[in-house]
């Protein structure tokens, strides 16, 4: 770090993080935002969680969001899905029999959320999924290259999205005109290849124009780009 980069550490602790961006991504090892952005402190203000959701009862969640956005006045919000994701396929498979021991019931109750999102989903690969075991008995989980498991990922980033921008703390800061614009996105990292695709689901304040996000994605399969470095 210190020869690539000299002086940045120091510059760092001498000054303290001024971090343009939130990112809020997965628990899961594969999908750190060091590893997919290739990141160098000071870049990036994070929260991790099973499923990169969002829940204003989440205290601890909506805790970091609180002090990105009013303390740290980050820019952007970014939640990244991945390809993979266990707890979107947990969600759509059968939950394990019960009597549920301490670990279950903390990831039963976690997945909450994405179950619901599985159940109410008019997208046609969730629901071809979910006809094909009606009564929800026995659904085997997805794994990677199953397609309602790549949809699910794909709804779960809208859906976190949605949640975020009807926050109470995001509603407050839109109607605070005096203070800096702050934009939400939704990605999604494929594990198998390291290409992040932009859902299209930005969100910014009423009449803002929504900057392009500052990260090389894809937005058609033809414009495939490789994850860089974006420090100094």
């Amino acid at each position: 770090m210190e020869s690539s980069h000299p002086g940045l550490l120091e510059h760092l602790a001498v000054n303290g993080q001024h971090p343009e961006f939130l990112f809020l991504g997965c628990s899961d090892s594969r999908v750190s935002e060091g590893t997919i952005f290739d990141a160098l402190p000071g870049m990036l203000f994070a929260e991790r969680n099973i499923a990169n959701q969002y829940n204003e009862n989440d205290r601890n969640t909506n805790a970091v969001m609180s002090y990105a956005v009013e303390s740290l006045d980050v820019q952007h919000i970014i939640v990244m899905g991945h390809q993979g994701c266990g707890g979107a396929s947990a969600a759509v498979g059968s939950p394990p029999p019960q009597p549920w021991d301490t670990a279950d019931f903390a990831v039963q109750e976690w997945i909450l959320p994405l179950r619901k999102l599985y159940a109410e989903s008019d997208r046609p690969e969730i629901v071809e999924y979910r006809n094909k075991y009606p009564g929800g008995d026995n659904v085997p989980k997805p794994t990677l290259h199953d397609p309602v498991l790549r949809a699910m990922v794909e709804e779960n980033v809208k859906q976190t999205v949605s949640k975020i921008a009807s926050s109470q703390l995001i509603e407050e800061r839109y109607s605070n005109s005096t203070k800096a614009a702050v934009f939400i996105h939704g990605l999604v990292y494929d594990v198998e290849n390291g290409v992040i695709t932009n859902l299209d689901v930005s969100v910014g304040p009423p009449g803002i124009h929504i900057p392009p996000i500052p990260f090389p994605h894809r937005k058609a399969p033809a414009e495939v780009f490789t994850v860089q470095s974006y420090g100094p």
